[in-house]
């Protein structure tokens, strides 16, 4: 009689888990809380040691775009001066907005008017809109972008401008918004598609006049998103731009059309607007309070640039923040990329060790001098051992460096409850790999603020010097960094969460403009 087989004891996967105390954030005066709006409601904007005020004490508003919205700009502007309210359904999470004046805790004033607005006649948007997609997108970018270059003559320069884009323009240069709400991408017709087919096989000519794509591929290889564009073109006036759309200024919500989409309440809308207008304009909302000055984050990613017509060339991007959440952006090197070794690029070791010398050149400029204690690298893929070699001969005078890689791989845990796990809850599967809650139940607002189910951040490689607690703090303390908002935290640190928008402008950025601008607000 045969032998029945032993079944195999299920043991389960075996993990350590726990929970990340929330990241404190430093307001005015030194003042500390975890929550952005509740701490600028509060203290204001963070000052310096010994600083009793914020040290942006107004922030001048230039305004391109057609005359209703810039009237409409005009009124948002001044509702935004004073406070605004919302339903209070939730005062923790949705507070009141207390408006920027130098009476409220801002301590800084709105300014804008006659001198720092530039209209764009309805003949000449029409004008831009004739054609197809790709000559309407690029007329308008162009017209844009002559607007802002002449508000940079005006004395002063205003501190950042408002492009005001209106919804003619959104539904023939963006995604479209069907009625029903969904997005709908704009088409080509079939010429053009026939075209792009032929021009995506590289087919080559004797003499460029022969070619019958030439035309066709300018177009192609100028710009192909209108934001992209715009900030790409605008970065050689040196001044921040604020893309708006038409919701962003309704004052009243309920006569939003389904075209325009639904907006959120005016406090919110407020909070968020202010806040990315406050750092764009030179000013810094919060900083993190409890995460070493001297230690410098490194956000690498990659991006094709769309001027190579090849379309197989890579840039290396790498982006750089400290706890005062000053942020840098340099590019690498172009480089070639064989898909086939892998889908995601690597750089060699002279890539990485190049790169990675820019940023802390970059540090030492902005540092008298000094050297970071301590260089941390966040990347969206993992360390090839070439690179890792040319990172650490990078940093061969700094102490300490820790290399973490971010992946993918769709794990997610539940618990008993209507409620996702708390933000900052951890799982802890070996040495180097782990999961965190950065998203999720937030107990300050009783409540979980998400769309969607709650997912982990995956963190798929650790190679360093620092305990791996440590790792995951810092991690949580940089998705409160993000000033394009004021919500309580994002799903992504500031490293890795704009390495892909960063990206998206350099891919667009026109050939004339050889010195990139390196602060970080010319790419929100």
């Amino acid at each position: 009689m045969e032998k029945r087989r032993k079944k195999k004891k299920y043991t389960g996967v075996k993990f350590e888990s726990g929970l990340i105390k929330e990241p404190l954030i430093n307001f005015g005066g030194n003042h500390v809380h975890i929550d952005p709006k509740t701490g600028l409601s509060i203290y204001g904007p963070y000052t310096p040691d010994g600083i009793e005020v914020p040290t942006l004490g107004n922030m001048i508003v230039g305004v391109v775009g057609p005359s209703d919205m810039i009237s409409d700009s005009f009124r948002w502007l001044e509702a935004c001066q004073g406070m605004l309210t919302n339903e209070g359904t939730n005062p923790y999470s949705n507070p009141h907005f207390p408006g920027v004046n130098n009476e409220s805790p801002y301590q800084c004033s709105l300014v804008f008017g006659e001198t720092w607005y530039e209209t764009l006649d309805d003949n000449q948007l029409n004008d831009g809109l004739k054609g197809n997609y790709n000559e309407r997108l690029n007329k308008i970018v162009k017209l844009y972008v002559e607007a802002i270059g002449v508000l940079s003559q005006r004395e002063p320069n205003p501190h950042v401008v408002l492009v005001c884009i209106p919804q003619q323009i959104i539904d023939l240069c963006t995604v479209r918004i069907g009625v029903d709400g969904k997005e709908e991408r704009v088409k080509l017709n079939k010429s053009e598609k026939k075209n792009l087919k032929i021009a995506k096989t590289g087919q080559t000519f004797l003499f460029d006049d022969m070619n019958p794509l030439s035309k066709f591929e300018e177009k192609i290889y100028a710009h192909k998103n209108l934001r992209r564009g715009i900030k790409a073109e605008a970065m050689r006036y040196g001044i921040p731009t604020q893309i708006v759309w038409p919701r962003t200024l309704n004052l009243d919500p309920s006569k939003t059309t389904k075209r325009e989409l639904s907006s959120q309440d005016i406090a919110t809308k407020a909070w968020n607007f202010t806040t990315a207008l406050y750092y764009k304009a030179g000013g810094t909302p919060w900083r993190l309070k409890h995460v070493d000055s001297s230690v410098c984050f490194i956000g690498i990613s990659f991006y094709k640039d769309i001027h190579d017509k090849k379309s197989k060339m890579h840039s290396s991007m790498a982006q750089s923040f400290t706890s005062a959440g000053d942020g840098y952006v340099l590019r690498g090197k172009t480089f070639d990329w064989d898909e086939s070794k892998s889908k995601s690029p690597h750089l060699d070791k002279e890539g990485a060790r190049e790169i990675l010398e820019q940023v802390i050149q970059m540090y030492k400029q902005q540092n008298n001098g000094s050297l970071p204690s301590r260089i941390v690298v966040h990347k969206t893929s993992k360390y090839w051992e070439e690179e890792l070699e040319g990172f650490s001969e990078a940093c061969a005078e700094i102490p300490q460096k820790d290399f973490v890689a971010f992946g993918g791989r769709k794990i997610n845990f539940f618990r008993p409850g209507k409620y996702p796990p708390l933000r900052g809850t951890y799982l802890k599967l070996s040495d180097s790999n782990f999961l965190l809650y950065t998203t999720g139940y937030v107990s300050y607002h009783n409540t979980y603020n998400g769309p969607r189910t709650a997912k982990p951040l995956d963190i798929i490689e650790f190679v360093g010097d620092s305990p791996w607690d440590k790792m995951l703090s810092e991690i949580m303390a940089l998705t409160k960094m993000n000033w394009n908002t004021s919500s309580f935290s994002c799903g992504m640190p500031i490293t890795i969460a704009f390495s892909k928008k960063v990206g998206e402008v350099l891919s667009e950025l026109p050939s004339d403009i050889t010195v990139i601008k390196p602060e970080y607000r010319f790419y929100m």
